[in-house]
């Protein structure tokens, strides 16, 4: 009788994976890429930075792209002149916290570097030299009623906060904001605020909040305290990350529809190309490059694009690549610019000075 029981067990346990696997290649491609789902082998070469040390903090200095891909969970990266493949595990194979890492970004004070997963529904942090530091929001543990389904993430400089795009679960369709360590402080953007469906980015540029968003096919427009301006441009049909362009415009990678491709735009949402090369298709990141190409990436890789939308090179294939940032340590954020400060001695000597200063103006122009 036991036996039958285990047989039984291995038999509805067999059924019930075949009925997932099922479901999942029944699944749209638009429809897994929104999920975050994929069907990927792991490398099985050992992960660790090549490289470290010195060079590592020279690296951050100076700037360096970061590139999440999912097949193997780990961060990526490379030159931010020529997109040139610089260090593969710039942070090594992490699957214990990562399923499907989205984007990769400094923390507030630039001592860690923030990734998220839109699998495992947070952000977590690793510190410099690329070891995993756990969490970091929500602070205090994964809460769905927070974040669910999270994609693109971005770093407001004005006061230092994160800004999270989350998709599903009960704060669907909304910008979550979380302060400095991690905690939630609500959201900057409402769920569904001027019709925002399924956002896959957030882009903060001067006084303006960019959300490129899936299932609203457009690219939503708020101020910087979250309220609705309009709309950037429509897209047909499935924006992932949004960019600046050298110049003023935009660049949005979009994964499929009538307008797949590297979508340029002008600062006033009018489309200047879309570029697509027929090798590619699927695009999920994109970046301007300092040589004027784009790198771009997409489900076999990251890629070089020259401005007619040909295929340069491909930097690295086979891993499934996701959103592309620029890291470099030394652009302090407002809030962290360092404000001197006197003692009562001090600020004495200081009126002292001032006064003085009035006199000599009083007496030059009488």
């Amino acid at each position: 009788m036991k036996i039958d029981f285990v047989f039984a067990l291995g038999m509805a346990t067999s059924i019930a994976t075949g009925l997932a696997t099922a479901n999942a290649i029944a699944q749209s491609p638009t429809d897994l890429e929104a999920g975050g789902f994929e069907n990927t082998t792991p490398s099985t070469t050992p992960s660790e930075p090549a490289v470290r040390g010195a060079q590592r903090g020279t690296l951050l200095d100076q700037g360096v792209l970061l590139i999440p891909e999912s097949t193997n969970d780990r961060v990526m990266a490379f030159d931010p002149f020529d997109g040139t493949l610089i260090d593969a595990d710039f942070i090594p194979s992490d699957p214990t916290n990562l399923s499907t890492p989205i984007e990769a970004v400094f923390n507030a004070d630039q001592t860690a570097i923030l990734v998220s997963d839109q699998l495992e529904d947070g952000v977590f942090a690793y510190d410099l030299t690329g070891a995993p530091l756990g969490l970091f929001a929500p602070a205090g543990g994964i809460d769905n009623s927070i974040l669910d389904n999270v994609r693109g993430i971005e770093i407001d400089p004005n006061n230092g906060n994160l800004l999270v795009s989350t998709a599903s679960g009960a704060n669907a369709d909304a910008i979550a904001e979380f302060d400095t360590a991690g905690n939630s402080i609500g959201n900057r953007v409402a769920p569904a605020a001027g019709g925002m469906d399924s956002p896959f980015d957030v882009l903060i540029d001067g006084s303006t909040i960019f959300a490129p968003s899936i299932s609203s096919d457009a690219i939503h427009e708020y101020d910087l305290a979250g309220s609705y301006l309009g709309d950037f441009a429509p897209v047909d049909t499935f924006p992932e990350q949004m960019a600046p362009r050298a110049g003023g415009g935009y660049f949005v990678a979009n994964f499929s529809g009538g307008q797949e491709g590297i979508i340029e735009f002008d600062a006033a949402g009018t489309v200047v190309n879309v570029l697509d090369d027929p090798t590619l298709g699927g695009y999920r990141g994109v970046f301007e490059l300092g040589n004027g190409n784009l790198l771009v990436t997409n489900g076999g890789g990251v890629h070089e694009m020259d401005r007619t939308g040909a295929l340069v090179e491909t930097e690295i294939a086979g891993v499934s690549a996701r959103f592309i940032s620029l890291v470099q340590r030394g652009q302090v954020l407002p809030e962290f610019v360092p404000v001197p400060t006197l003692d009562r001695a001090g600020l004495l000597v200081l009126l002292v000075l001032v006064a003085g200063l009035g006199v000599v103006v009083i007496r030059r122009v009488g």
